[in-house]
Formats: C-alpha cells, sequence, structure tokens
C-alpha cells in the first residue's frame, strides 16, 4: 500500500502538470483520449487476460506443476499478443475512425491531433500486454510490490513529454506514452526472470487451459472493463458538452480514483491473489472469512473519504490543479464533477472487489450480465443528466449505475457462495456513518470559523483533513466498530508479547 500510495502521489502530480501546461483545453482533450484508446483496448485484452490468468494460473501449477504453468504463460502470451497485433493496425491505419467513436464531438483540428498521438503509440499495446501477463504471473509467486510500482518510470517520463510538449512541440505527447510503457516493461523484467520466467513462443489453440481463459475473457472484459467502459463513455459525451469537458472529467476522476487506489487496491489486489490460491485449494469458508474482513476496512476507510471530498472539493482542486492557465472556470467544472463521482467511491470499491472473487471462482455469466445493464444504465443516465447537469451530470450518471451495479453483486455473491458477514457490514456502516456525520460537523464548523482569517486553499485543507481524521477516529473508537475493536486486540497483543 505504501507503494501504492507513493505511485499514485506521483500518478496525481503528472495531472497537475498536464493542467500547469494545457488546462482544460482541446490539446489536453486530445491528448487524454489518445491515452485513454490504447488503455481501454489494454483494458479489452490485457487486463482481461491477466484477470484471468492468475486463477487459471493457480489450477495449472496445483494440478500439473511449474513445468505445465509455464507452458500455459508462453501460450497465454504469444495468443494475446497475436490479437494485440490487430488492435494495432488498427489504430495505426485508421485513427481518426477511433477517435470519432470515442470522442464525437471534437473538431477537426482536436481530431488530427488526437489521431496523431494514437499513431505514435499504437505499439505501446504489445507493452502493456505483456506486462499485464507478467503482472498475473509475479501475483501468483507472491510479488506485489513491483507490480504495483511500475507506473512509477511510466508517469515521470510522461511528466517529461508534456513539459517538451509544451516547450517544443505537442508530437512529444505521442513518443512520451511509448516511451512510458517501455519504462514499464524494462523495470518488470529482471523481476521476472529472478522468479524462473522463461518466455518461448507458443501457439497452442487446442490447449485446454487457453481455451478455458479464452471462455472467461470474453465476459471478464465487461466485468473488469466496467469503469474504463463507463469514462470513455462520459468523455464521449463530454466532448460535445463543452471544450474543456473531457479534461475537467478526466482531472476529476483522478482524483477520486487516487482515493480509491492509495487506500484500498492494494488490499483489492491481496484479495484476489488469494482467494484465488483459496478457491483452487477448496477453502471456500476462509474465502467469505477474507472478503468479508475486506469490505469492513473499505466501509471504514472510504465512507469518511467520501464524505470529506465531497465537503472539500473545491480546496482540493485548487491545491492540486489550480496552476497556470488551470482558471476559475476550470476548478468549478472540475470541483463539480469530483462531487458528483464521490457519491460512488464506496461502492464502486466494493463492486470491484466482488467481481474479484467472481473471478476467483471463474464465475462470469453473472458478471457479464450485471456490468452489461449497468453500462445502459450509465448511457441512459448520461444522455438524461447531461442536458441539466453538464459535466456534473456525466459523474452523477457513473455514481448511479456504480451504486446498482454493486449493490446487485452484493446479493448475487450471496446466493452463489452465502452468507459473508452482512450484518456485521451493516453495523459498520451505522456506525461509519454516524462517524463521519459528526466528522462533517466538525469539518464545516473549521470551515466557517477560518472563513475569513484563511486565505490559503492548502492550509485549508491540511486543518480540516487533520481535524476530519481525529474526530473520525476517536468516534469509531468509541462506538465501537467490529474492524477497529479487532484491530485494537491485535495491537494490545503485540504489545503484551
Amino acid at each position: 500500500m505504501l507503494v501504492i500510495i507513493l505511485a499514485k502521489l506521483i500518478g496525481m502530480l503528472r495531472d497537475v502538470v498536464l493542467a500547469n501546461y494545457f488546462g482544460t483545453t482541446n490539446v489536453s482533450d486530445a491528448y487524454l483520449i489518445a491515452g485513454s484508446v490504447p488503455t481501454l483496448l489494454f483494458y479489452f485484452i490485457g487486463h482481461s487476460i491477466s484477470t484471468a490468468f492468475l486463477p487459471m494460473y493457480n489450477k495449472v501449477l496445483h494440478s500439473k506443476g511449474e513445468k505445465a504453468a509455464q507452458k500455459y504463460a508462453n501460450n497465454l502470451l504469444t495468443v494475446s499478443l497475436l490479437l494485440s497485433t490487430v488492435i494495432v493496425v488498427v489504430l495505426m491505419l485508421l485513427p481518426e475512425i477511433v477517435v470519432k467513436l470515442f470522442a464525437s464531438g471534437f473538431d477537426q483540428e482536436t481530431v488530427q491531433l488526437t489521431s496523431k498521438i494514437i499513431r505514435q503509440s499504437a505499439v505501446s499495446l504489445y507493452l502493456m500486454t505483456v506486462v499485464s501477463v507478467w503482472t498475473g504471473y509475479l501475483q501468483a509467486k507472491n510479488n506485489f510490490i513491483i507490480p504495483a510500482s511500475i507506473s512509477l518510470p511510466r508517469n515521470l517520463v510522461i511528466m517529461a513529454s508534456i513539459v517538451c510538449a509544451a516547450t517544443f512541440d505537442v508530437s512529444a505527447l505521442g513518443w512520451g506514452l511509448l516511451i512510458a510503457y517501455i519504462g514499464e516493461l524494462l523495470l518488470m523484467l529482471p523481476f521476472v526472470l529472478k522468479k524462473g520466467y522463461r518466455y518461448t513462443p507458443i501457439v497452442a489453440l487446442g490447449d485446454e487451459d487457453l481455451k478455458e481463459t479464452l471462455n472467461l475473457v470474453v465476459p471478464i472484459i465487461l466485468g473488469v472493463g466496467v469503469s474504463q467502459i463507463n469514462k470513455i463513455v462520459d468523455k464521449s459525451v463530454a466532448s460535445s458538452v463543452t471544450v474543456g469537458g473531457v479534461s475537467a472529467l478526466n482531472y476529476a476522476s483522478v482524483i477520486n480514483n487516487a482515493i480509491q487506489e492509495i487506500l484500498v487496491t492494494g488490499i483489492i489486489t491481496i484479495l484476489f491473489a488469494k482467494c484465488s490460491e483459496m478457491v483452487a485449494k477448496g477453502l471456500h469458508d476462509q474465502v467469505k472469512s477474507k472478503l468479508s474482513q475486506t469490505l469492513e476496512v473499505m466501509i471504514l476507510l472510504l465512507l469518511p473519504a467520501s464524505v470529506g471530498i465531497v465537503l472539500l472539493a473545491k480546496p482540493i482542486v485548487v491545491c492540486f490543479l489550480s496552476r497556470g492557465i488551470f482558471d476559475e472556470a476550470s476548478v468549478a467544472l472540475t470541483s463539480g464533477a469530483l462531487v458528483c463521482y464521490t457519491i460512488g467511491l464506496l461502492f464502486m470499491a466494493v463492486r470491484d472487489t466482488l467481481v474479484k472473487v467472481f473471478y476467483s471462482y471463474k464465475e462470469t455469466r453473472i458478471t457479464t450480465i450485471t456490468a452489461t445493464t449497468a453500462i445502459a444504465i450509465n448511457v441512459g443516465l448520461n444522455l438524461l443528466l447531461s442536458r441539466w447537469l453538464g459535466i456534473s451530470g456525466l459523474a452523477l450518471a457513473t455514481s448511479i449505475s456504480s451504486v446498482f451495479h454493486c449493490v446487485a453483486m452484493y446479493f448475487l455473491l450471496r446466493k452463489r457462495i452465502g452468507d459473508y458477514g452482512s450484518r456485521i457490514h451493516l453495523q459498520t456502516v451505522a456506525k461509519a456513518s454516524l462517524a463521519a456525520f459528526v466528522m462533517a460537523i466538525a469539518i464545516k464548523a473549521i470551515q466557517f470559523f477560518f472563513a475569513e482569517r484563511i486565505n490559503s486553499s492548502m492550509i485549508e485543507l491540511l486543518i480540516c483533513v487533520g481535524a476530519g481524521i481525529v474526530v473520525y477516529g476517536i468516534f469509531v473508537v468509541v462506538l465501537k466498530v467490529p474492524v477497529v475493536n479487532d484491530f485494537i486486540r491485535k495491537l494490545r497483543g503485540i504489545e503484551k508479547s
């Protein structure tokens, strides 16, 4: 989690640099869409295969041994690269058509710029695909730190390319993306080799393990990629709402996702790896216990975080992004979208967790149906709410669809594996909500008291966040939230020993 926090802070710094040099302009819109295209397609191929890889690799490893597992990994990687070739060719030859699909509201100048960046960075899809399989391999070998840290060199290179683009020529944006993903690959390579992985090109389309993986991949594309698909839908509609709308949504989403990734992504990553291993060994009661504890921690952390972001959206945006040409209009657009995204923050995190557990059981039919329905709800609400609320309406539509998706997944998983602590979860929600309510009163009191006394958004933010953490922490202890009680007992046990 410490590595993820550092990586996410560097990632946010990357967006600060982009906002400073390009604000919410057509250049930033073009760059963000161009970067989103291979990322979304990576989710369609690379991330989906990586998600299917982990439970399948554990299955092959425990049933057939290390040699068979290596062969399976090589076969999957080779086939994945061949599939990636089709998409790379399309991106190289028909980028304008792709841009129109992802951002229908762009004018011709922005389309041309976006297409140029896509052509420059299209080959990065190969690199993402390799990294995704290697990520699953390292996680299967209980190495979580390297997969969590690979974004560090990527974001450093991207920041350098943004500065070069603003100083010299915008062409640096596309080449920067390509070099950034090369940096990811080079960072991961020695650790993959150290774990004993050796790549040998294999194409065995008749292999039963490969067939089972590919059967899992198609529904996983929707289940795992639902967040990315929703973002692309949001950005496509935003491109026709206002100039800079794509950028405002992206900045708001980055801040919102940063909180989730800092607080819970490490937990979800390890949960998926452990659940896949437990399922392969038939330890189903341990899966339910691990999942219940994970959801308790998420509720405890993300509920107050959501309340805090809603109350402090404007100072957060000002502190992180209000530099250079990022003006008051940009702050208003971004902070409004941030509030609406944050409404669904807890639900998005729980949804992603439940989806991973379904995949540990190689159950994809339910996730496909619920994901498809959630995407349809998001599209419908986008068209409706954007007319009334503009950019903020798009973010609100994503949150509402996430609430539906999360609730549906919760009860469907309960039906699939049995109860996994719903009574405890309700208790945690009730007590954490009460503590967060008291925290909100404290934050509003501080804002009112210092309204005319503090002219710095940074100081206001630090005081409010610090006070909020203290107040919330005191009240979850006083209210005896179950997971907090367990943590305190463990601390006392360590002290006695």
